[in-house]
């Protein structure tokens, strides 16, 4: 009886991909509209992916065909691929790069459920999904060596177990829905030197899987993959039941034990949950949350404990495809305050998931589970609109539905969202910032340029007959380059600035520059923490780049081990070194905050102020 039944759901559920299939093939050749090029020398390429023929280079203001409003997912454009027909050619063009007539834009102020989520969902799909952090885990633990970021920088969020949460809720969404049974995709990394187990501290080592081997065929997929015994025991078990779904291996080169002690410092435990994951230095990163010991980090890091039905749904790879229907987005949002429909387009919550999901090319299903992860199912002021004040100013008709720019170290995090969401809003008469004002400088990416960082002046450089005056004071040459003094340090020095870009900014000859250790630097070099700078009066003082403690120039997980090495009094930090630990510079010290602060800049969630 349960194998007829389970037939009957595989013909349904193959019956409904075939009409899907069929609807949107019909309506990619019916659908047209029209396009204009944005941006200049656009690439209009045979294939959706750099690499391909390039048929011409569009000038902005052209006007092209525009075969289907969704985005095709391919190799070299964040946003995804748009197919168009230009003299009668077609192709595709990159979506940053292409306004299509009648299609809203999702850029801020999200002013409307819908705004929000669809502006969301292109946030996550042109930051992470097509990124190569194309999964839950990876979005988390970003050990992608192929990806776009540097590993283990520009994570979604510090929660190490937060993978597991959202794979919990999407596997009780397919599991309701049948969907298991369908092809499912995994991808899952494989560590360099990897223990025979990384146990949780509390729960112990997970008992389970299996040696025999049955299936031969499946067997020889796993060793080209390269699936080490210790993986290939969960795999499978897996494939005893689930027989349509395919594991691929992400091999990331990466120590397993470097790796922890890289993810320990940028991620946090609830302490309440597990008192016993709690590191013994008992750091505190925000409220209830502190950095887990190497123990639990690694637990969480380990793929291999959670290569099970319930779990193994972080590997998934969470681009869109035709097996994630609205049937199952509802599913999802049954029982949440999303279950019907918006307040102010009246459109169901279920048909906004999935049109987020097919226009920015991520899977809906996750979309919605994400939403209910960060908003609850009762929702709340980051889901209504309600008016609310936030340090001064007073802010209503915004929605955040999957927390963007809630950052931890926020007063309130949930408001800090909401001011994210409110940007490029205007004020009404009584001072209050109103969503359904909309201002024409809206910026998608809300990336704003530092004005006073080198390299971005617009100072031009002085005429060739212009006098070389020896005696020209310190503060005009900080004047010219935008440059602080702090005593005897210079700041407000942007990560990666070489010696030639201050040069360019005054008269070259009234500089030099010498490394910690006393050598020349060349023109090429790039600046750090240590360097010594020389005007032409004599007068030299040592350079100062917030976050760069071990003077490399960078500020990466080294300087996160450093500060917090100090802060355990293993380390002294002297001098510069010492100022460039000042990230949040609150009382002359360095403590907690300053390596909070630079946690969340590893995580790509808050930048770092040079000035």
């Amino acid at each position: 009886m349960q194998e007829k039944v389970f037939q009957s759901l595989l013909k349904f559920f193959s019956f409904s991909i075939l009409f899907l299939v069929s609807f949107f093939t019909f309506a990619r050749l019916s659908f047209a509209t029209t396009g204009i090029i944005s941006g200049d020398k656009v690439n209009f390429r045979s294939e959706p992916r750099t690499g391909s023929t390039v048929y011409s280079q569009l000038n902005k203001g052209t006007s092209v065909e525009v075969k289907s409003i969704y985005a095709v997912k391919g190799n070299g454009c964040d946003t995804g691929w748009i197919n168009i027909i230009y003299q009668k050619k077609e192709g595709y063009v990159c979506r940053n790069y292409i306004h299509i007539e009648g299609l809203e834009t999702y850029s801020r102020p999200w002013s409307s459920p819908k705004k929000a989520i669809m502006g969301g969902a292109e946030f996550i799909s042109s930051g992470y999904i097509s990124r190569g952090q194309f999964n839950s885990y990876l979005k988390k633990f970003n050990v992608n060596p192929n990806g776009d970021y540097n590993i283990y920088t520009h994570q979604y969020m510090a929660n190490l177990a937060a993978p597991y949460n959202e794979a919990l809720s999407t596997y009780k969404s397919y599991k309701e829905n049948n969907l298991l049974a369908l092809p499912l995709t995994f991808t899952i990394p494989i560590f360099d030197k990897m223990p025979e187990y990384t146990t949780h501290p509390v729960t112990g080592m997970e008992k389970g899987g299996t040696s025999e081997v049955t299936d031969k065929e499946f067997e020889k997929k796993l060793d080209a993959e390269g699936f080490p015994e210790t993986y290939k025991k969960w795999l499978r078990e897996l494939h005893k039941t689930y027989k349509n779904w395919t594991f691929r291996s992400l091999k990331t080169g990466i120590d397993f034990n470097t790796a922890v002690e890289n993810e320990k410092w940028i991620s946090s435990i609830n302490g309440n949950g597990c008192p016993k994951c709690i590191d013994s230095s008992h750091i505190n990163t925000e409220g209830s949350w502190y950095v887990a010991s190497s123990e639990t980090t690694g637990y969480f890091l380990d793929p291999r404990n959670f290569l099970m039905v319930d779990s193994i749904l972080m590997f998934e790879d969470l681009s869109y495809n035709a097996n994630q229907t609205e049937k199952v987005v509802q599913s999802v949002l049954s029982d949440t305050f999303m279950n019907g429909t918006d307040p102010i387009d009246h459109l169901s919550y279920s048909s906004i998931f999935m049109e987020a999901g097919k226009t920015f090319q991520v899977n809906p299903v996750y979309l919605a589970s994400l939403a209910r992860q960060e908003v609850g199912v009762k929702g709340g002021i980051a889901t209504s609109g309600e008016q609310f004040e936030y340090k001064g100013n007073t802010y209503v008709g915004f929605y955040n539905f999957f927390n963007i720019g809630a950052y931890s170290s926020e007063e309130s995090p949930v408001k800090a969202g909401l001011v994210y969401a409110s940007a490029g809003s205007q004020k009404d008469d009584k001072g209050v910032y109103v969503g359904n004002f909309n201002s024409s400088s809206n910026s998608n990416s809300g990336i704003t340029t530092n004005p006073s960082s080198p390299g971005s002046s617009n100072n031009e450089k002085p005429e060739d007959n212009k006098p070389v005056v020896s005696h020209t004071p310190v503060a005009t040459h900080l004047s010219n380059m935008k440059l602080n003094r702090k005593g005897n340090y210079i700041t407000n020095i942007a990560l990666g600035t070489k010696v030639k870009d201050l040069k360019s900014m005054t008269v070259g000859s009234e500089l030099s520059f010498k490394n910690a250790s006393g050598g020349t630097l060349g023109d090429s070099e790039t600046l750090t923490t240590g360097t010594k700078i020389t005007f032409q009066t004599g007068e030299t003082y040592t350079i100062v780049i917030y976050g760069d403690l071990n003077g490399d120039g960078k500020v990466n997980s080294a300087d996160l081990l450093r500060m917090r090495q100090y802060l355990l009094g293993q380390v002294s930090l002297k001098d510069a070194y010492f100022e460039s630990a000042k990230l949040q510079n609150i009382n002359g010290k360095v403590d907690s905050a300053d390596l909070l602060r630079l946690r969340q800049f590893l995580l790509g969630q808050k930048g770092i102020n040079q000035a």
